[in-house]
C-alpha cells in the first residue's frame, strides 16, 4: 500500500494561494485544492511519501514568505482517493457550454453541452484549476480534427475534450501510474474504446509520432524542456495548447515559442494564470 502526504498550507489570499501552487507544481505533487475561509486561504496538496522526503526543504523554502504549513498528514491513497472522490470532488461547468464530473455526478440535460466524465483519484486536471478550464476553453473555440498528444495529461481530461471536439483519436502520456490508471478509466467512462491511448511515460515515449495538435497543461520547465519536442510531433500548420504558468512566465514561453517558428494565434488569462495557443507555420 502506497501511502501519500496531505500538505495544507495557510495562505492569505488567493493571489498568494496561486503562487503557491506554481512553486510547488514544479515539484511531484499530483493534485491540488483550496479552500476559502474567513481566515484566509488553504491549498492542499498530496503527494507521495517517498518523493516528499527528497523535495521538503526545497520546496518549503520556495513557498517561504507566501504560505506557511499548516499540517502535514500521511493518508493511505486508495481508502482517501474514493472518499475524495464521491465526497469532495464538485462537478465543473465552463462557461455553460462544456461540463467536467465523476461517474457519481447526473449527466448534463442540454445535450450541446461538451460531457466529459473523469476519475480523479489522486490525479491532477480534474477541471477546477484556471489552467484546466481555459484549455477546454482553447480546445472549445478551436475545435479539433485528425490526432491529439496530449503531455502530462493527468486525469485524461484534455484528450477526452478533444475527442468530443472533433478529434479522431488521441495519445495521452504521462510519468505517473495513477494518472495513467485514471485516464484510461475515463476513456471507459466516455466509451471512447480505442480513440484514446493512454502511455506511460514522457514525451518521448511517442518519439517519431506527428499530430495534429499538441497539448501540455504541466509548468514552465517542463514546457520549455520539451518545446523541442513538441514543434517536432506537430504537422505543419497543427495547434500547440500550452498552460500551468504564471503571467510572468509568459513571455519567456513566448520567446521560446518564436526561436521554434510558432506564432501565438491565442492568450488567455485567468487570476495570474495564462494559456496559450500557438501555430506551427
Amino acid at each position: 500500500m502506497r501511502h501519500y502526504i496531505n500538505l495544507t498550507i495557510g495562505c492569505a489570499d488567493t493571489e498568494m494561494a496561486d503562487i503557491v501552487v506554481a512553486f510547488l507544481s514544479d515539484y511531484p505533487f499530483e493534485t491540488f485544492d483550496t479552500v476559502e475561509s474567513d481566515a484566509g486561504v488553504a491549498v492542499k496538496a498530496y503527494i507521495l511519501r517517498e518523493a516528499w522526503a527528497e523535495c521538503r526543504d526545497e520546496a518549503l523554502a520556495a513557498i517561504d514568505g507566501y504560505g506557511s504549513l499548516s499540517s502535514e498528514l500521511i493518508i493511505e491513497d486508495r481508502n482517501w482517493n474514493e472518499r475524495w472522490e464521491r465526497e469532495s470532488f464538485e462537478r465543473v461547468d465552463i462557461d455553460g457550454r462544456i461540463v467536467i464530473r465523476s461517474e457519481y455526478h447526473a449527466a448534463p440535460e442540454n445535450p450541446a453541452v461538451v460531457d466529459v466524465v473523469v476519475r480523479p483519484s489522486m490525479s491532477f486536471g480534474s477541471g477546477h484549476h484556471h489552467t484546466t478550464r481555459m484549455m477546454c476553453r482553447l480546445i472549445y473555440g478551436v475545435g479539433c480534427h485528425g490526432a491529439v498528444l496530449d503531455v502530462g495529461c493527468g486525469t485524461g481530461v484534455l484528450s477526452i475534450m478533444a475527442l468530443k471536439c472533433g478529434a479522431e483519436r488521441a495519445t495521452a502520456v504521462d510519468i505517473d501510474p495513477w494518472s495513467v490508471e485514471s485516464a484510461r478509466a475515463g476513456a471507459e467512462l466516455n466509451a471512447l474504446g480505442e480513440r484514446l491511448e493512454v502511455v506511460l511515460g514522457t514525451v518521448e515515449a511517442v518519439e517519431g509520432r506527428c499530430y495534429d495538435m499538441v497539448v501540455a497543461n504541466i509548468n514552465r520547465n517542463i514546457i520549455l524542456g520539451d518545446l523541442d519536442s513538441y514543434v517536432k510531433a506537430l504537422h505543419e500548420g497543427g495547434r500547440l495548447l500550452v498552460s500551468g504558468f504564471l503571467t510572468e512566465d509568459a513571455p519567456i514561453i513566448e520567446a521560446a515559442a518564436a526561436e521554434r517558428g510558432l506564432s501565438l494565434v491565442e492568450r488567455l488569462d485567468e487570476d495570474g494564470w495564462v494559456a496559450e495557443m500557438y501555430s506551427k507555420e
